[in-house]
């Protein structure tokens, strides 16, 4: 059996898995990555399905363990390469997926499997184990072919406590491992974290407190998928006698799909249309909304800039930071929620109040696992290289042979050969970027560009030539981006413009090119040396001629 990472190892999102057995290839989840500050214009980053393009038809199916964003997003994007590659998951995951789908007018093909069910996917025999996580129906799978048996456990952690009374099955689990696992692939993210991860019902108190000292609307951001905590919301909105205003397309989308499929429970009333605000007062109202990670254009970001267009928060406001912030997004965040305090808002996030706990195991759960397990190797997943790092050692700790704990990177091809994992060679594996409707024509270098853009502007030069006579003619027109404006004078920049070039050209020098050269070097030099930035330069030199 070969293992290969296209997304999801060194990282925390674009989570996907291929296993291949005697020419045939299951994948296991297609997720997205969303963008940092240091991608401008990027929308969301995809899983490079070059691997696996080729072979395409050599597919049996797509395993999602669960509905989250970085194990779903793609799903489209790969449909829309092979429509009719089979999907197998729970009824809330799939559900998911369709309305995702729905966007981009396919029909995908479902297998909906649950806890204990067995399916068959070419050469792969599949089981599923129920796993807790922060969304519901979350599912491990079980992956068996002649040459051995894999688990990949997917997002998980141990809840002893979980508000669907759903345990994760540890049960399943000691089956597994009493048969024995040859590999087990299992989440990372939380592995440097000692202890074990608190019941998703223990943010009850902080959420309960924070809604009794409100005084005007409350507004909470989490994920748009986060049922559990939507859950816990709804139910103490009630209590205080406020009704829940889903706002937002994928959380209204998200929360009626669960509340139709009987996961969420709404009671009658409790919720009403955005369009009907204006009948309750302030302090009748809760509002739930997606921006929890800072994103400029999700309702919590234009609420903090003062740019939606039904909700305004103020003085005896509050703001209830109800997710986990994704390593990276920290800047994004913090600065959501100063604009929101200078608004006059009151912000309770993980700083303040215990309003959070993570869908991820820690390591005490992870010992746990692997002691439960007892696998001969071990692939840790889902997480940034110090957390995989960590994972491993947990590993090791449990008896695992140092030999046999496997940390890949995207694109590291795996093989399980007579029960021994290792990596055998690599195969490329880059970001894919979706651009509004362009999908991996965004290269490094233009993202290179947008960074100097975004960061150090841009100066732009044209200027009109005699070739003939060798000298600048008429006026050289000089632009720069506003920050840049306020830091160098253009008139400046329109002299060493026009003494760049015509320099050259009475050096003998008439190929516009090579003029263009000169007068990027000479005015990269100057803004160099006068506002310590390397801004983009963009030379334009134009033969025009003259008249007598």
């Amino acid at each position: 059996m070969r293992v290969v990472a296209l997304g999801g190892l060194g990282e925390v999102g674009r989570n996907m898995n291929t296993i291949e057995y005697n020419g045939q290839i299951l994948l296991i989840d297609c997720g997205v990555l969303f963008p940092s500050e240091k991608q401008p214009g990027v929308d969301l980053i995809l899983p490079d399905f070059d691997y696996i393009r080729p072979r395409l038809d050599k597919v049996q199916a797509l395993v999602l363990t669960h509905g989250h964003e970085d194990h779903i997003g793609a799903v489209p994007y790969l449909l829309r390469e092979r429509p009719d590659i089979p999907l197998i998951g729970s009824k809330l995951t799939l559900a998911l997926v369709q309305a995702k789908c729905e966007e981009f007018k396919l029909k995908p093909k479902c297998i909906e499997v649950k806890d204990g069910q067995e399916v068959k996917a070419g050469a792969f025999d599949l089981g599923f184990i129920a796993v807790t996580h922060s969304i519901p129906d979350a599912l491990a799978v079980v992956v068996n072919t002649p040459a051995g048996k894999i688990i990949d456990t997917g997002d998980m952690k141990i809840d002893p406590l979980p508000l669907d009374k759903r345990l994760t099955n540890l049960r399943a689990f000691a089956k597994e491992g009493e048969e024995g696992v040859d590999l087990l692939m299992m989440d990372s993210t939380n592995a440097e974290v000692p202890g074990f991860v608190k019941p998703e019902i223990s943010v009850a108190p902080a959420l309960d407190l924070a809604f009794s000292q409100a005084k005007g609307k409350i507004v909470v951001a989490s994920f748009s998928s986060h049922v559990h905590r939507v859950q816990q919301v709804v139910d103490i909105a009630c209590k205080y006698h406020r009704h829940v205003v889903f706002v937002g397309r994928s959380m209204v989308r998200n929360m009626q799909i669960a509340a139709d499929l009987g996961y969420l429970k709404l009671p009658k009333g409790a919720v009403v249309d955005i369009k009907d605000i204006g009948k309750y007062r302030d302090n009748q109202l809760v509002y739930i909304c997606t921006g929890s990670q800072g994103e400029p254009l999700a309702a919590l970001g234009r609420i903090a800039n003062g740019e939606h267009r039904d909700i305004e928060v103020g003085d005896n406001d509050t703001v209830i930071m109800a997710s986990s912030l994704i390593p990276g997004n920290e800047k994004e965040v913090y600065g959501i929620i100063n604009k929101l305090v200078n608004l006059g808002a009151r912000v309770v996030n993980r700083d303040n109040a215990s309003i959070h706990v993570s869908g991820h195991a820690d390591e005490g759960e992870l010992l746990y696992m692997y002691n439960i397990v007892q696998p001969r190797n071990a692939m840790p997943i889902h997480g940034e290289a110090r957390h995989q790092l960590a994972n491993g050692l947990i590993a090791i700790k449990t008896g695992v042979d140092p030999k046999n704990v496997v940390l890949a990177r995207n694109g590291d091809v795996v093989d399980l050969y007579k029960s021994k994992a290792s990596i055998v060679g690599s195969v490329p594996c880059q970001y894919v970027y979706v651009d509004g409707s362009s999908v991996g024509e965004v290269s490094e270098e233009e993202l290179e560009k947008r960074r100097l853009l975004s960061t150090d502007g841009y100066v732009s030069a044209f200027v009109p030539v005699d070739l003939k006579k060798c000298k600048v003619v008429g006026e050289v027109s000089v632009s720069a981006s506003p920050l840049l404006q306020r830091e160098i004078d253009l008139k400046k920049i329109q002299a060493i413009a026009s003494d760049a070039v015509g320099a050259e050209m009475q050096g003998g020098e008439k190929n516009t090119k090579k003029l263009e050269q000169e007068l990027k070097r000479s005015l990269s030099a100057y803004l160099g040396r006068n506002t310590q930035r390397k801004p983009i330069i963009i030379p334009a030199v134009s033969s025009v001629g003259t008249t007598k």
